[in-house]
């Protein structure tokens, strides 16, 4: 099913998931505050690629069911701390931006391929993906948890090891099914009985599974969880992931596309010194996630400690 959307600065065609709207009320709950609209700068639209600059559109690929990140609000409009980066970025770079939502699967090989310009949906910079794509850094992660129904008797509160043994499942693509794999292991290593793992094409379709109970637990992203526990009829309990760690998270672009990779990296210092930055992450509480530098695969130019 797609949907045309628009807004002030964007054109969006929505692939939604179907099984999204089998769930209810799943994450509608979002910040409200406008985030003041930028001018062009003719320097930094300069900068980008010549088929960009005569088109005034960069296509951007998405799948736009992760809270915070970005998500479907219920008026269908796309709203998340991205979409706000990604609008300021557009505003001061002087163009439209052309934004398809798919499943997470298909962003890399999309952007890789050719078919789109560049992908967002908070992807983590990883030595492997920078080996077939590149990152222009703008965030990092902000924790991840286990999260559960309250009521399942399988699962001890605060007690990580009672997840060893049951079932779990994770989207196709993402980095949470390679997690959920480590912490298998993890558990085999205390002498516990491993995971479950299954494998869903869309985060809907996890969720689905859990609420229906054909897997005991999930993991996301906290404040992705934190949207999942106050806009859904159910009791979610969490639990912290002993095995997290913090990583930078990108805009993928293609390898050899460096004119656009230099003009984001320009509009996003562009959009800190201008305050729009600070203010997007006061917007949706991620401070912590903040970055006070940018720049390219920064995994390996400027990895963390």
């Amino acid at each position: 099913m797609s949907n045309t959307l628009k807004t002030a600065s964007q054109r969006v065609t929505a692939t939604v998931a179907a099984g999204l709207l089998t769930l209810p009320a799943v994450a509608q709950g979002f910040p409200t505050e406008e985030i003041p609209a930028l001018d062009a700068i003719p320097e930094i639209h300069a900068m980008l690629p010549a088929d960009i600059q005569e088109s005034g559109t960069i296509s951007l690929v998405t799948d736009a069911n992760y809270p915070p990140c970005q998500w479907f609000a219920e008026d269908g409009t796309m709203v998340g701390f991205e979409v706000d980066i990604w609008d300021a970025l557009a505003q001061v770079m002087g163009v439209e931006l052309d934004i398809e939502s798919i499943d997470f699967a298909g962003l890399i090989p999309g952007v890789q391929g050719g078919r789109y310009d560049m992908a967002m949906e908070c992807i983590s910079d990883r030595v492997e993906r920078e080996e077939v794509v590149t990152f222009v850094n703008h965030t990092l992660s902000y924790g991840n948890a286990f999260y559960y129904l309250a009521d399942n008797e399988a699962i001890t509160a605060g007690d990580p090891t009672s997840l060893c043994g049951l079932g779990t499942a994770g989207q196709s693509g993402t980095d949470f099914l390679a997690r959920l794999s480590s912490y298998s292991d993890w558990c085999t290593e205390q002498g516990l009985e491993p995971l479950t793992i299954g494998e869903f094409p869309q985060q809907s379709a996890v969720l689905l599974a859990l609420f229906s109970g054909r897997i005991d637990f999930a993991l996301s992203d906290s404040s992705a969880v934190e949207e999942v526990r106050a806009n859904n009829p159910v009791d979610i309990a969490t639990i912290s992931n002993p095995l997290e760690e913090v990583f930078y998270l990108g805009i993928v672009t293609a390898q050899e596309n460096e004119e656009l990779q230099q003009a984001l990296l320009a509009a996003l210092n562009a959009i800190y010194d201008a305050g729009t930055y600070d203010a997007i992450y006061e917007k949706w509480n991620l401070q912590h996630a903040a970055l006070d530098e940018f720049g390219i695969n920064m995994t390996t130019t400027n990895p963390l400690p």
